[in-house]
């Protein structure tokens, strides 16, 4: 029964009309990394130099042997010096971002905003391309704000039309609310069916909250 509960809110989300699309979007920054270069400072190697002249005209007395000393002194101290030196490389990296679209159709859009606002299962790429249709911002999450432009705009097309309760006034029902990443999956006044989704999408990995005539 868990199973089959948890396939058939699958086959819920799997159905719902996708208006907007997948792209891929790509950003390049540079990235610093450190690297090791042999050579020394402009110091180190004139140090040397004077050194290897000194040596070598006290060794012959000769200002010949002093300036090949000071070539060979100044040659190895570049030789032996290193530094570390940062260095920048340009990365890419890409990400899969869903770009949402309006929905042309008045009566599919009507009939997906009923069944938001009263807590019935809809995908996260229907629920985005819903709100940037009716304008609020499209994050993928029905909360308030998107509950209350959904029921302006609704009101537009039936004016005389009560808002939908979320509980049966007349038989006074309580409503019990699914909730996965503050996006109402399934409402219901059996909380004992809630209950089984619940524990069927927490078998799955999924953490849900029940929530109680949700507003």
């Amino acid at each position: 029964m868990k199973i089959l509960t948890l396939a058939a809110a699958t086959a819920l989300l799997a159905s719902q009309t996708l208006a907007g699309s997948y792209e891929t979007r790509c950003t390049t920054q540079s990235v610093p990394y450190e690297e090791v270069v042999r050579g020394g400072s402009p110091e180190n190697v004139l140090g040397g130099a004077i050194i290897g002249g000194l040596l070598g005209k006290a060794a012959t007395g000769d200002d010949g042997a002093a300036a090949i000393g000071a070539i060979i002194g100044g040659a190895v101290a570049n030789e032996r010096s290193s530094q570390t030196v940062t260095r920048y490389e340009d990365v890419e990296t890409c990400t899969n971002v869903f770009v949402p679209d309006r929905i042309a159709d008045e009566d599919e859009l009507k009939a997906i905003l009923r069944d938001l606002n009263a807590g019935r299962t809809v995908s996260r790429e229907t629920t985005m391309d819903v709100q940037y249709t009716i304008g609020v911002s499209y994050d993928g999450k029905w909360g308030p704000k998107s509950r209350a432009a959904a029921a302006e705009y609704l009101a537009g097309y039936e004016p005389d039309a009560p808002a939908e309760p979320e509980a049966d006034e007349d038989t006074g029902l309580t409503l019990y609310s699914l909730m996965v990443n503050d996006v109402v999956v399934v409402s219901s006044p059996d909380v004992a069916a809630i209950d089984q989704i619940k524990k069927a999408l927490a078998e799955a990995g999924v953490d849900s909250a029940i929530f109680v005539d949700l507003q």
